[in-house]
């Protein structure tokens, strides 16, 4: 017989409320690895953060995320493209900030089309984007 206590069950995060990145990471059971935009367990997306900086229209409706082309992020915005259900969306309003959650998204579409994708580019600091993946909130 074990004298440790069972891990207590995390409170479940609150629409409104900041976190901190490894808080919402471990909150999800995601695993320790970037790309950070999608939180992920495997090959499998779990969860979605996005700051502000990079994707400007996060907390617009329906939400946007703009997923580069540096390293694996073309590869895992395929992959939250494809993945059906309710995500979790966090938001980080200034840099260095707390993820604000933001409740249950799902993925209503995506698009490579340039002619939809050239206009939100911003240089210099938005140069590349592989793909826009829009989200919408899940009704209550």
């Amino acid at each position: 017989m074990s004298d440790a206590s069972p891990s207590p069950t995390p409170a479940p995060h609150v629409v409104g409320q900041g976190y901190e990145f490894d808080e919402v990471r471990a909150f999800l059971g995601g695993d320790p690895k970037p790309p950070n935009f999608v939180i992920h367990k495997g090959t499998e997306v779990i969860g979605v953060c996005l700051g502000l900086g990079w994707n400007p229209r996060a907390d617009s409706e329906p939400c946007e995320v703009w997923v580069g082309r540096k390293g694996d992020q073309a590869k895992w915005g395929i992959r939250l493209a494809e993945t059906r259900g309710p995500l979790p969306v966090y938001v980080r309003r200034t840099e260095g900030g707390k993820w604000f959650y933001n409740g249950l998204f799902e993925v209503t579409s995506h698009t490579t089309d340039p002619a939809i994708i050239r206009p939100r580019l911003l240089p210099p600091k938005i140069v590349a984007i592989a793909q826009l993946v829009f989200l919408k909130r899940c009704a209550a």
